[in-house]
């Protein structure tokens, strides 16, 4: 190995680099007149389309064989761990028992805590942000409003525990960041009988980089041969959120009140688009509102589709995007408390033509456009209530790692998640998925990335009009949870990237598929998902 860390390595090292960026230049950038010539479900050359999908699918495997053969030579780093060796720890698998009405005398109790998670030097060029890769050192610039930490606390009375939800203006967690915080809080959560405590993310292009995929490119890959991997978290930062989310928890839990609950949705399909087919959009978004009995403030627990990428996905301002404004208007307008999670938002993104005006600033925009979003959330005269009735589970489950260029990634630190490895060149991610109800016709499902809406509500791609030229063959989630309104929480105890149906999983250079496959795990973990979630939820 000294040979490697010497200039010999460094040298090996420089040209690894030149490669790997070449290979992501080719994903990347594509043609117009390639653009045009394949894009499933539009009306193309038939001649053309089968001769551009086949060079497009041998390119394809061309990529993967030579990134592959390049993960080879370099060694997996020490935090990965070898399958013999790897045990699960700090999952938090939630109640023993579900109940299918409310137990007797049971009732809301509530609690709510948010803090700052800024430490006041994120522009000293040692802070990243997340949101896409760049070639160049993205440390942050200028800090246009706050990042926060946004915690509920839930409970039915029925005696079986309190469920913890904690949303964190982040780009993304990884698993072991998460069961990081819960072992750090284990005692606490005894104590006060938390069986479930979640951690998501909103996922702002525009957040400091908790995750680690924003570090410095070029050092990451000039030497390939350490044990110790360099990527984009500032520790110190990081360190930071484990506190706060910690005392978010803890004000959330302690201020719990009885109240009632009740439950709505608003029309959103406005404000939001989707940039990929089979256009699934969740249009309809969720409002919990918790009225305590002492007259106390309200609470908004709300759901979006739209991701946060007000201010773009490239650029090195700091800023919680529309969330931190919806919050805003929600506290000063309706003097209330405001948490969001996302649902499933994989191809969708902000519309804003209603609110955006011509010299607005980021800050203008992103004010007008959350306004816009809290306002709707405020128009909703459907509500109804909903029984004291909580119910969750949670398992650990693992998905093959089948994109090399995800590995190779991985390898160089610019991803942090749990990584088993066999011995032969083959990796698997240990994540987790969950199931929850809330009162007797709501369900919800907690995934560990960003999924398609159509695996979820169905609509996937036929074989007419997929990649492959294959049927989608498995049940959408919703039809396993019967008469139930189902409600997904995306990018929830981890982020494992894009989760795309295996008929539709297309060539990394094929522009269609608008770069979603250059973060994914492989083109079988949607159908290993679905059907885990279908054997948690009938095993409940």
């Amino acid at each position: 190995m000294a040979i490697f860390m010497g200039k010999s390595g460094k040298n090996f090292g420089r040209k690894l680099t030149a490669v790997i960026l070449c290979i992501m230049l080719i994903c990347g950038v594509t043609a117009p007149a390639v653009s045009a010539a394949y894009t499933p479900g539009t009306s193309v050359n038939e001649e053309e389309k089968p001769i551009v999908k086949k060079l497009y699918d041998v390119l394809d495997v061309v990529i993967d064989k030579v990134v592959g053969y390049i993960n080879q030579l370099i060694p997996t780093p020490d935090s990965w761990f070898k399958k013999a060796d790897y045990k699960s720890e700090g999952l938090m698998p939630g109640m023993e028992e579900f109940l299918d009405s409310p137990a007797e005398g049971a009732h809301w109790s509530i609690g709510y805590g948010s803090a700052s998670i800024l430490m006041g030097n994120e522009l000293d060029g040692k802070h990243f942000v997340g949101g896409s890769i760049s070639v160049s050192d993205k440390t942050a610039t200028s800090v246009i409003d706050d990042l926060k930490v946004r915690t509920i606390a839930m409970s039915d009375n029925s005696g079986r525990g309190t469920v913890v939800f904690a949303v964190v203006d982040s780009y993304g967690l990884s698993s072991s960041e998460i069961r990081a915080m819960r072992e750090e809080m284990a005692d606490y959560c005894e104590q006060h009988n938390i069986v479930s405590l979640n951690i998501s993310v909103l996922h702002q292009h525009s957040a400091v980089d908790t995750f680690g995929m924003n570090g410095s490119i070029f050092k990451a890959l000039s030497n390939p041969f350490r044990t110790e991997p360099v990527n984009g978290v500032n520790k110190e930062y990081n360190k930071n959120l484990h506190k706060k989310v910690a005392e978010t928890v803890k004000k959330a839990v302690e201020s719990m009140t009885s109240g009632k609950l009740y439950y709505g949705t608003a029309d959103f399909s406005e404000y939001v688009t989707d940039k990929r087919d089979p256009q699934m959009l969740i249009t309809d978004f969720d409002r919990f509102r918790f009225e305590p009995d002492d007259g106390s403030r309200e609470t908004w627990f709300t759901t979006s589709c739209i991701h946060c990428v007000g201010n773009g996905a490239s650029k090195t301002d700091i800023t919680g995007d529309y969330p931190y404004y919806a919050e805003k208007a929600i506290n000063e307008k309706y003097g209330a408390n405001f948490i969001m999670m996302l649902t499933a938002e994989q191809g969708t993104t902000q519309d804003g033509d209603s609110v955006r005006t011509e010299g607005m600033t980021t800050a203008e925009y992103l004010d007008a456009y959350g306004t816009a979003i809290a306002d709707r959330f405020a128009s909703i005269d459907n509500e109804t209530e909903v029984e004291p009735l909580l119910n969750i589970k949670s398992e650990e489950v693992t998905y093959k790692i089948k994109n090399q260029i995800l590995v190779f990634a991985g390898k160089m630190g610019l991803f942090t998640n749990t990584v088993i490895k066999d011995g032969k060149g083959n990796y698997e991610i240990a994540t987790e998925i969950g199931y929850m109800e809330i009162g007797e016709n709501i369900a919800a499902v907690l995934v560990p990335g960003e999924g398609a809406a159509e695996l979820f509500y169905g609509g996937c791609l036929g074989a007419d009009k997929s990649w492959t030229g294959d049927e989608w063959t498995l049940a959408p989630v919703k039809d396993y949870v019967g008469n139930k309104t189902l409600i997904v929480f995306g990018i929830t105890n981890d982020q494992i990237g894009y989760i795309i149906p295996d008929n539709d999983y297309m060539a990394l250079i094929e522009p269609a598929n608008k770069s979603l496959e250059l973060v994914s795990t492989g083109n079988s973990t949607a159908s290993s998902m679905v059907k885990d979630f279908a054997e948690l939820i009938e095993s409940v």
